[in-house]
């Protein structure tokens, strides 16, 4: 989890000090609510495993078509309050991103790590997502809805069929 901490940090830290934040508009940072969930297949049965929460989200607009965007989340699994999800996604999006309504498709990487709260199990996973998302654009503020972000399945259980995360955020603009 350390390495995701780090990661985070280093994203916004960069996107914070380059020379081009002097151009107003181009930064965000604010508050959204994200959810994760994996769908899972043994036998005949499918499972669907959801957690939701709180993510901590920022970003630099580079072009007005070209944007790096990250999050730092904590979530809790919606049938266990016990189980819970940490970790960071970024990516980089591309579509519109001046003032108004915006769209997007993504391309970007996340790392997480599950505690289970009865077993005590702890597993971490990581790999590439594809997105898609909208949102629209005032001068201070910014709202962005991701749609869905379709994760690698590489790092989770054979059984696992799909997993998708999505995020509704409302950010400052500076």
């Amino acid at each position: 989890m350390n390495k995701s901490v780090l990661a985070t940090s280093v994203l916004l830290i960069g996107m914070l000090s380059t020379p081009a934040m002097a151009e107003e508009g181009r930064g965000t940072i604010g508050l959204a609510s994200k959810s994760i969930s994996i769908s899972t297949t043994s036998g005949f049965t499918t499972n669907t495993y959801q957690w939701g929460g709180i993510a901590l989200v920022g970003g630099y607009d580079i072009t007005d078509s070209i944007a790096l965007r990250g999050s730092y989340y904590t979530l809790v699994e919606t049938t266990d309050s016990n189980s819970e999800m940490k970790g960071f996604d970024a990516d980089v999006r591309f579509g519109p991103n001046g003032l108004g309504f915006t769209y997007y498709g993504s391309l970007g990487y996340f790392s997480d790590t599950w505690n289970g709260s009865t077993s005590g199990v702890s597993q971490s996973y990581s790999g590439g997502t594809l997105g898609v998302g909208i949102g629209y654009n005032w001068d201070s503020v910014n709202l962005d809805w991701n749609i869905l972000n379709i994760r690698s399945k590489s790092d989770y259980p054979a059984t696992t069929d799909l997993v998708g995360s999505g995020s509704l955020g409302l950010s400052y603009r500076f």
